[in-house]
């Protein structure tokens, strides 16, 4: 079980927001049955999580909960899970799953509606699997299998009110993880933090905290302990050079500097996060002298 799971386990769903209390509803309905579910949304909005709350709001929850890749899943490795008699499998990333096992998870599906099977399939993606079907590149049978009852996770950006309430939660966990007795934040720092802009969701937040509660000195976490780095338009202006190609450029490289940092210097995932070819970022590197 990975880091995050582990410290999901210890949190109730947070669900301050409008778009969070629509999830956690359709949830406790989803609860009441064993049918599919595919959990909509982008990387880090805690799709994993969600399935999990799912999956312990159920009667199955005494049953193992397995977590799966879609990308690395095959026959043998599903008969493999399945033989453990789960209560739930959830498969990350359901659209890079093979062509083979689309076809073995759907006939898994169409022999599980039909039978006594207690085990609930959970998927995730972060794509768009309509139009991947009608692109011909994602099983039509599957898709429909699995979309009867989709849960739309929001991203951070659309859920800022539930931003103090998980911050808080972080901090319980990362105060024990590495035994300092944190109290709270700042306001100013709680401000900092609402007003981020979290490319990579919860997950960026978490790992944010973490890193403030590894650094920073007890009792309150300081605006200045989340280390964040918030572009603002006064520092992108040169002395001198005041033209707009200069003030683009100068842009350009603390944008980019920012991402790389954020993603721990990993170019490919960064060109994911900047939507543009890794081959144009390395490029962009090079022209604008960022190290």
């Amino acid at each position: 079980m990975d880091k995050q799971l582990l410290s999901a386990e210890l949190m109730p769903v947070v669900a301050n927001s409008n778009a969070m209390r629509s999830v956690e509803t359709l949830l406790q309905h989803l609860a009441l049955s064993n049918v599919p579910v595919l959990f909509i949304g982008e990387k880090g909005t805690g799709r994993a999580y969600l399935a999990r709350q799912l999956y312990l709001l159920g009667k199955n929850s005494a049953r193992p909960f397995v977590r799966i890749t879609a990308k690395d899943a095959s026959k043998s490795s599903f008969e493999k899970v399945t033989a453990v008699e789960p209560g739930m499998i959830f498969i990350d990333e359901i659209a890079e799953a093979s062509a083979e096992f689309q076809e073995i998870l759907n006939s898994f599906l169409s022999a599980a509606a039909s039978s006594e099977n207690l085990c609930r399939i959970a998927c995730s993606t972060a794509e768009n699997l309509e139009e991947m079907v009608s692109d011909g590149k994602f099983s039509s049978d599957l898709y429909y299998q699995l979309a009867v009852l989709p849960v739309h996770v929001p991203a951070l950006r659309n859920r800022v009110a539930d931003i103090p309430k998980l911050s808080e939660m972080f901090l319980s966990v990362y105060s024990k993880r590495y035994n300092k007795n944190f109290a709270n934040f700042t306001d100013e720092a709680l401000s900092a933090l609402s007003s981020a802009y979290w490319t990579l969701n919860v997950v960026e937040l978490e790992s944010c905290i973490e890193r403030a509660c590894a650094f920073a000195l007890p009792p309150t976490i300081e605006k200045e302990d989340l280390r964040l780095n918030i572009l603002s338009v006064s520092g992108i202006f040169l002395e001198g050079d005041k033209s707009l190609k200069s003030a683009v450029d100068q842009f350009k490289k603390q944008y980019i500097s920012q991402i790389l940092a954020e993603v721990r210097w990993n170019q490919t995932e960064a060109a994911k996060v900047l939507d543009i070819q890794r081959t144009y970022l390395s490029r962009l590197i090079k022209e604008l002298h960022i190290k």
